[in-house]
């Protein structure tokens, strides 16, 4: 019986602590920004929609313009912020890497980006450039096809990354500014 009060009691500890929601103090906080409009921002409140490489950092608003500070820097999350100056987030931001419907397998993954740069180069010259590929690499057009479309869905270079968005921590963000009079 006495071990079950304790295994309990242990139990609902854990449990408080889980759910505890009181706000974390500001270690790295953001300069010259009122501390009532700042606070730490972790993954864990926004799960799947977390933005960042890392796992927190400090979220602050100041005339609309949303910034989140990790490390040394303050990034600028809003065009309010960008405007003002503050580093991109590019940096610490995750950007989707989708996972290939139809992978081309005989050829390893290092060797079909670079193929899918060349064809890409290729697409403002002619088709004979893109026939020079499919000879040196010894592939079929179905398989060079099969690439770039692989390419494509995992946004290989030379094609820009997309980012997750950052609309749920500017939402919270936004929530930190004082209320315009």
């Amino acid at each position: 019986m006495a071990a079950a009060r304790f295994y309990a009691c242990i139990a609902v500890c854990f449990t408080a602590a889980a759910c505890d929601r009181t706000p974390r103090t500001v270690s790295n906080p953001i300069l010259n920004m009122p501390a009532s409009q700042q606070r730490v921002l972790l993954r864990s409140e926004l799960g799947l929609q977390w933005p960042f490489t890392i796992g927190e950092g400090t979220l602050g608003c100041a005339s609309g313009a949303v910034v989140f500070r990790s490390g040394e820097v303050t990034y600028g999350l809003n065009d309010a912020a960008r405007a003002t100056g503050f580093a991109a987030p590019m940096s610490i931001q995750v950007h989707f890497h989708a996972e290939p419907q139809n992978p081309l397998k005989r050829i390893t993954q290092e060797t079909r980006t670079k193929i899918f740069a060349d064809a890409m180069a290729c697409r403002s010259v002619n088709e004979s450039c893109r026939h020079g590929i499919r000879e040196a690499r010894g592939l079929t057009d179905e398989e060079l096809q099969q690439i770039e479309t692989e390419g494509k869905e995992r946004r290989w270079p030379p094609l820009a990354p997309e980012y997750v968005s950052l609309a749920p921590v500017v939402e919270k963000g936004l929530k930190l500014c004082p209320a315009q009079r």
